[in-house]
């Protein structure tokens, strides 16, 4: 039978059909599906309780609010017996594809890819500064001067900088001052006029992964 996202169909007997074809499948050779013998008894067992609960409520001499409700009962657990099967079955790499189509359940076998420690670092470029503030740029390391997305898996660029009168050659002795996702910033910095400001930079992951720091650059505040 057809695939239904997600497994198991909302209509009666839709549900009914996809425990059938189901059932049946893992019966014929639980292994084929990962699933073991004993498995396949218990989802069999269900498909029979679900289906002779169905036939009472779709003959209008056996349906009654308590058939119905009986019906209900049964579907719910149906479901939750199901449903991690078909999960289990649509990740299995052992599972083919077809096989996987055949029993009714979406064929799900991609691995993610991780998302790992940045390897490169941000270029940083002042475009231009004023009063109002730096307007810096930043692309990756190995990425061409026109592409301005950032490597896999980074959220944001986290910028440090800081206006010294005497050279900063240690990126760990500038201050955090900003996690940028967009370029270009605008960068607010304090700074006396004359003075040279040092700003870095490194990318970060979701889940706190820091990457390599950028070289530090540098720029002189305009003269009031």
């Amino acid at each position: 039978m057809p695939v239904v996202a997600p497994y198991l169909p909302v209509k009666n007997a839709a549900l009914v059909a996809w425990l059938a074809n189901f059932s049946g499948l893992i019966t014929a050779s639980p292994a084929t599906y990962g699933l073991t013998a004993g498995d396949a008894t218990a989802i069999a067992a269900q498909n029979t309780a679900l289906a002779a609960a169905y036939a009472l409520i779709t003959s209008p001499s056996t349906k009654t609010a308590a058939t119905v409700s009986a019906f209900n009962t049964e579907k719910i657990i149906a479901t939750a017996l199901a449903r991690p099967y078909a999960q289990t079955i649509s990740l299995n790499p052992g599972v083919t594809s077809a096989n996987k189509i055949a029993v009714g359940v979406n064929p799900r076998t991609s691995v993610p890819t991780p998302i790992t420690t940045p390897t490169t670092n941000p270029v940083l470029t002042v475009q231009s500064a004023s009063t109002a503030g730096i307007i810096l740029r930043y692309r990756d390391s190995v990425a061409s001067p026109s592409v301005k997305s950032k490597p896999f898996g980074v959220i944001s660029v986290q910028v440090y900088a800081k206006a010294s009168a005497t050279a900063i050659t240690d990126p760990t002795l500038l201050p955090f001052i900003v996690a940028a996702t967009k370029s270009p910033l605008t960068l607010s910095l304090p700074a006396t006029a004359g003075m040279t400001a040092y700003i870095v930079a490194r990318y970060i992951t979701r889940k706190g992964l820091v990457g390599p720091w950028s070289p530090i650059i540098s720029y002189v505040s305009a003269q009031a």
